[in-house]
């Protein structure tokens, strides 16, 4: 049988890659056939070609035998004399502008062909027995820092293109993205979420019942939360660690630069936004609703009540009552451990009262801007600021709460006086007696010229209050006009 043959007096079908004629390829096929040229990738087949040929062979010593042959003929075909050199000869492949514009169409095919072999390595690598040593050499031989590179040069490509125009990748991707929009029908994707709903809880309901019969591997994987809590701290306690070895004026000034880059007006303009569908939201309730009765109320409370109906009191009040001992043992657990530091106890002392202090100058700033204000503009807004109160309201809640401790007086006579007498009981009196002494004895020199300014008016207004008048309480007044009589016409003996 007469073999036919190539000019190159190769087998048909196998050419060198000097013979093609690049010229007369388009396209993907040029832009491909030059990248295999290149002497980055030629070594790099090279490299892997003996495993491939092995692949090919299996187990045959005939076929080990031919790809042996093939082998070498193929390694004579990638290597050249000037290999030696190792020129960057793939570096100046992508600086010819007609490579670039023919590598387009195949570059998606590249790089999901690259994907599938990533992704078929590492299935091998997987079902392959765990050698630390040989993986972090592999690691090591490909951590060289090209990915850095590779980074810092795609962020130069952007931040070129930005340069010449700001809304490249917005105009750039506007028509995709809004044939996108156009393809999706949104009514479908709603309306799977609402079909959903059941089968995404039967799902949930079906991997938890799954899991849980399985209680030691659902217990490790609730262990996996301390570690991924501690994993957190760790980075924000190494973080912040090397932030706070910045002097402290470079450090403001890091904090400062970012605030000065913060954009206000975007940030009011977002405030602005919400503000202004919280009121219409207020507004539509009040259209939606009867007059008089806005909708908003009355849903919330519709579904605050069918929630409140289902749940278990006993075991709501149960939890509040647990949350509350328990901030309350935190609350002591960080008292115990402030008195047990001398330091810490001194400076709660000394430090505390700073906390007040900045209260009270932030409240006496408001007040002295008010202050300033001339006396019409401050009355008129007091007096407007008063009348925004609902008297009434105010009036009412009063009202409620003297009526509950005039019923319980009724219904219960002995409640107070056993309150006031449990109260006096555990009161140590002597204490009471000498604070009082230092607090009349010591410092009531110093109340004195505030006393007599206030004190003439209250006496003035209590014996106007308790003078005879024809009405209700005429009876305890008089009791009280005697008992003032009786005082001063008492003599001592």
């Amino acid at each position: 049988m007469k073999r036919l043959h190539t000019r190159s007096g190769l087998p048909l079908g196998i050419q060198k890659i000097s013979d093609i004629d690049l010229a007369d390829e388009a396209g993907e096929n040029t832009a491909i056939a030059k990248i295999l040229q290149t002497r980055e990738i030629r070594q790099t087949l090279g490299s892997v070609l003996p495993d491939v040929l092995n692949v090919f062979a299996r187990d045959s010593r005939v076929g080990k035998f031919i790809m042996k042959l093939v082998g070498k003929y193929l390694n004579k075909l990638l290597t050249r004399p000037h290999d030696i050199f190792e020129e960057n000869e793939l570096s100046l492949l992508f600086k010819d502008e007609a490579f670039l514009k023919n590598l387009g169409a195949p570059m998606p095919d590249i790089i999901n062909g690259l994907f599938d072999v990533i992704l078929s390595m590492m299935k091998t690598i997987e079902e392959r027995p765990t050698d630390t040593k040989a993986l972090s050499e592999m690691i090591s031989k490909i951590s060289t820092g090209q990915t850095g590179e590779l980074i810092t040069r795609l962020c130069r490509i952007v931040n070129d293109i930005h340069k010449e125009d700001p809304e490249f990748f917005a105009k750039a991707m506007e028509p995709g993205f809004k044939k996108w929009v156009e393809s999706v029908d949104f009514g479908e994707i709603r309306e799977m979420f609402d079909n959903s709903a059941e089968d995404g809880r039967a799902l949930v309901q079906m991997a938890n019942d799954v899991l849980w019969q399985y209680p030691a591997k659902m217990v490790m994987l609730l262990s996996l939360l301390p570690s991924l809590v501690n994993l957190l701290t760790d980075t924000l306690d190494i973080s912040v660690g090397k932030l706070n070895e910045l002097p402290p004026d470079m450090l403001t000034d890091v904090v400062l630069s970012f605030a000065k880059e913060i954009n206000s007006s975007s940030v009011a303009g977002v405030l602005n936004q919400l503000t202004e569908i919280v009121r219409k939201i207020h507004t539509g309730s009040a259209l939606l609703g009867e007059p008089g009765a806005p909708q908003l109320p009355k849903v919330l409370s519709k579904m605050i009540e069918e929630i409140i109906n289902q749940t278990d009191p006993i075991t709501l009040w149960k939890a509040k009552i647990a949350l509350a001992e328990t901030g309350a043992t935190i609350g002591q657990a960080v008292a115990a451990s402030v008195n047990n530091k001398p330091s810490f106890k001194h400076l709660s002392m000394i430090m505390g009262p700073e906390l007040t202090n900045i209260r009270l100058r932030s409240l006496n700033q408001r007040l002295t801007a008010w202050d300033a204000e001339g006396d019409e503009e401050m009355a008129k807004s007091f007096a407007q600021h008063l009348a925004a109160y609902d008297v009434q309201e105010i009036a009412e809640v009063l009202n409620n709460t003297f009526r509950l401790i005039n019923r319980l007086g009724d219904e219960r006579p002995a409640v107070f006086t056993e309150f006031a007498g449990e109260m006096v009981n555990a009161i140590d009196a002597y204490e009471l007696a000498e604070t009082a002494k230092r607090f009349f004895n010591g410092v009531s020199k110093e109340f004195k010229p505030v006393a007599r300014a206030v004190v003439p008016g209250l006496v003035t207004w209590i014996c106007d209050v308790i003078k005879a008048t024809d009405d209700e309480y005429e009876e305890d007044a008089a009791k009280a006009r005697e008992a003032i009589a009786s005082l001063f016409a008492t003599e001592e003996v």
